[in-house]
């Protein structure tokens, strides 16, 4: 591609980005055009506190069960879990699954929805490993995304094609 057609790219993306953030609509567009900024809008759920650990654990860590859960994510407490559980099950990124017997057994997984949040965590990992590695990582060293998840699945999930 030119240097030309890169800037022209560079700037269509600027742009878009712009609308989305201020999500301004102008006089006489069309279709597409938002009506509420889609990064807030989908903040409203997954910009909660403990929300996208809950959905690492269950989606990317396969931990399914209440108590699990309640020690895999360190500091929360059984009511903000039992909170988050449930909006995150109202809103339809997680789907409650019921064992009936004794003693009934409740776990969690995610719907497609959910999974549709791995790629944004794994994005999540991505800048934390580039821009934190000074906290993240015990040799402080800035890694890649690549270099940390080499396998062909976790480069599908990345993509948001898995």
């Amino acid at each position: 591609m030119s240097v030309v057609a890169n800037l022209i790219m560079a700037s269509s993306i600027q742009s878009i980005v712009a609308r989305i953030i201020t999500h301004k609509q102008q006089e006489g567009e069309g279709e597409g055009e938002f009506l509420k900024c889609p990064i807030k809008t989908s903040l409203g759920v997954l910009g909660k506190k403990w929300t996208m650990l809950i959905i690492r654990d269950i989606g990317v860590y396969k931990i399914t069960r209440f108590n699990r859960l309640l020690e895999s994510v360190a500091g929360i407490t059984p009511r903000p879990l039992s909170m988050r559980l449930k909006e995150l099950e109202k809103k339809g990124f997680i789907e409650r699954a019921e064992e009936r017997r004794s003693p009934m057994i409740v776990q969690w997984r995610l719907t497609e929805k959910g999974k549709d949040t791995l790629p944004i965590l794994m994005q999540l990992v991505a800048f934390g490993s580039k821009w934190y590695s000074d906290i993240v990582f015990e040799d402080k060293k800035p890694r890649m995304l690549t270099d940390i998840f080499p396998q062909p699945k976790a480069r599908e999930i990345i993509m948001g094609i898995a």
